[in-house]
């Protein structure tokens, strides 16, 4: 599906939790190659010239960009990336720790629940309760075939689009509980993507985020070598307060976002969110 939301890579946007226009604003040292990031003086960080959807179809792909940003990694510090690597494996064998399960059966009532960014259907596969039924949006079209094929042995689908696209596609009250875990730093409209989410929630019905928090101490520490920092996939940089704001003006309120859910030691940031 082609989207007719565009937006390319010579285009100027604005701050996506304020409006913003910040073209006159120095480029932070943070950019890359052509990727300019600005800091907004609401205190969101975010990529000016993003990609459009279509490139983000095929060409800066996810299964794409993050193979070409592991090779760059452990080319520049790879006893940094092994590291890394022998922790991730370390908390998903031995400690088992998987937040996003825990939140999803602890607010997550029995229903249709979506996967925003499902990528090859992982986490459609691993919902908890037997009476979640899998839906997913995915812009990737090797990935969205391949989570399709999950999701439709648990009674649901996955469609192939840009996320507001896609969310438009599904009927109101129809989800009990959406998921975006490390997807909403990649939404170059994130406010109208949550406004849409309003529709299609159920009543009761909740929004979990996972996205990298900009406000850590890692980040300060390792500057432009730090962990969150993709391009050009990577178009928002959230702290606690401009995430906070940001779903505050699309009339979400919090259920869970305290102080463990956003540690300044952490690299991320969880928010469990309902309707008012």
């Amino acid at each position: 599906m082609k989207s007719a939301i565009s937006t390319t890579n010579a285009s100027v946007r604005n701050c996506p939790v304020c409006g913003m226009n910040n073209s006159q604003n120095a480029v932070s040292s943070y950019s890359r190659d052509e990727w300019e990031i600005k800091q907004c003086d609401c205190g969101c960080v975010y990529l000016e010239n993003p990609p459009s959807y279509e490139a983000l179809e095929e060409t800066y792909s996810w299964e794409k960009t993050s193979s070409i940003e592991e090779i760059r990694r452990k080319k520049k510090r790879p006893l940094a990336k092994a590291i890394s690597q022998l922790w991730k494996l370390f908390r998903q064998k031995v400690l088992k720790r998987d937040k996003l399960m825990l939140l999803a059966r602890k607010y997550i009532a029995e229903g249709n629940v979506l996967d925003i960014g499902c990528g090859s259907g992982g986490t459609l596969a691993r919902l908890p309760l037997a009476g979640h039924v899998p839906y997913g949006v995915e812009i990737s079209v090797a990935l969205a075939k391949e989570s399709d094929q999950l999701a439709r042995k648990r009674g649901g689908y996955v469609v192939q689009a840009n996320a507001i696209e896609g969310v438009r596609l599904f009927d109101e009250n129809f989800f009990s509980g959406i998921l975006m875990s490390a997807f909403l730093e990649h939404e170059v409209q994130p406010a109208m993507l949550l406004n849409e989410l309003q529709r299609v929630l159920a009543p009761g019905g909740v929004v979990i985020i996972k996205v990298p928090n900009f406000a850590s101490w890692n980040r300060r520490m390792k500057g432009a070598e730090w962990c969150g920092f993709r391009f050009p996939d990577h178009v928002n940089y959230f702290t606690p307060h401009s995430l906070q704001t940001l779903v505050e003006q699309s009339g979400f309120k919090s259920l869970q976002f305290g102080l463990f859910d956003h540690f300044p030691t952490s690299d991320n940031m969880w928010m469990v969110l309902t309707k008012e």
